[in-house]
């Protein structure tokens, strides 16, 4: 298991011994460039209490990967139906998701695909840009 922690690592480090998963286990600590790792991951799980967007997710969908995290915040936004999420703190949830994934290759391509999907159609710089240039141009205007 690879883990992109967003922040740092140190009071799981107990847990990851204890399950006895030191050997298992490769932990990045900090990593701002996500992007570097996404296309090598199979899913990604976001366990975010609070999220205004959700990038790295966005990210990761943009990869077709399937996501796994809870529902707060902008994350519903981004998601949306490609995916499904749990309730913050939902552990068990985003557990047997993880199980789902790893015992189905066709179910993982498929949310992978479906998130991919969304987020291109919703996100993508053909979209967005254009949105944005509209935006700026009326701010402009009303100037």
């Amino acid at each position: 298991m690879f883990i992109l922690a967003g922040g740092p690592f140190d009071p799981y480090e107990g847990l990851v011994d204890e399950l006895g998963l030191r050997d298992s286990v490769i932990v990045r600590r900090n990593t701002a460039a996500v992007e570097e790792y996404l296309q090598a991951a199979d899913a990604g799980l976001y366990t975010s209490e609070y999220e205004s967007f959700g990038l790295s997710i966005l990210e990761t969908a943009f990869y077709g990967k399937p996501v796994i995290a809870f529902r707060v915040g902008g994350i519903p936004e981004v998601v949306g139906e490609s995916s499904p999420l749990y309730p913050f703190g939902d552990v068990a949830a985003a557990a047997a998701a993880l199980d789902a994934l790893v015992e189905s290759p066709n179910l993982t391509r498929e949310l992978g695909e479906q998130s991919r999907d969304r987020v291109r159609k919703r996100f993508s710089a053909d979209r967005v840009v254009p949105r944005y240039e509209a935006l700026y141009r009326s701010i402009i205007a009303a100037r």
